[in-house]
């Protein structure tokens, strides 16, 4: 996995196959903040529960979807999965004596985008075949990327203020 500015760390191999895989770093995925997560993914989503840290969703009949201009509303399926960090132990400890009990480190996500990346190489094929048939090809390779690398950040800032408002507290009170 590679990093990205915000200690955002995405595998980039998997982005060859139309998913975005990444881990993001967020403590506080305690049981209450991750149910609200999976309530607001439950709105837009089916929910499948894998285990008590993580969930699969997919698209299903009768979820409304989210705004046209919102890039997340483009992802089809994915799962989104709490990754616990690391004990602490005792320096000098027997192995089994813990300082502190892990907890979260941070949300682990994959995103199956495939379908919107088709519709872009189809888009940019048929406008390349109509229309500029002597530009060079790789040209319009890069032009591809471009649009892939977008997405891509678009979809990340689009999930980061879904899950800023998911979590937030109703009340204070």
């Amino acid at each position: 996995m590679g990093e990205m500015r915000g200690g955002i760390y995405i595998d980039w191999r998997r982005l060859a196959d139309g998913t975005l895989a990444y881990e993001m770093p967020w403590p506080a995925a305690d049981g209450d903040r991750f149910e609200r997560i999976a309530r607001g993914f439950a709105a837009h989503y089916q929910l499948d529960w894998q285990s008590p840290d993580g969930f699969g969703f997919s698209r299903g009949e009768g979820y409304t979807r989210f705004g046209r201009r919102d890039a997340f509303n483009y992802v089809d399926r994915g799962t989104v999965e709490r990754v616990r960090a690391e004990a602490q132990s005792l320096d000098g400890e027997a192995e089994n004596v813990v300082l502190l009990p892990p907890g979260y480190r941070g949300l682990r996500f994959t995103l199956n985008m495939r379908v919107i990346l088709i519709f872009y190489a189809v888009l940019l094929v048929t406008i390349y075949l109509a229309f500029f048939g002597a530009t060079p090809v790789m040209a319009w390779i890069g032009g591809f990327l471009a649009i892939y690398a977008l997405h891509i950040v678009l979809v990340i800032a689009s999930l980061k203020r879904k899950l800023a408002g998911w979590v937030a507290r109703e009340s204070w009170h």
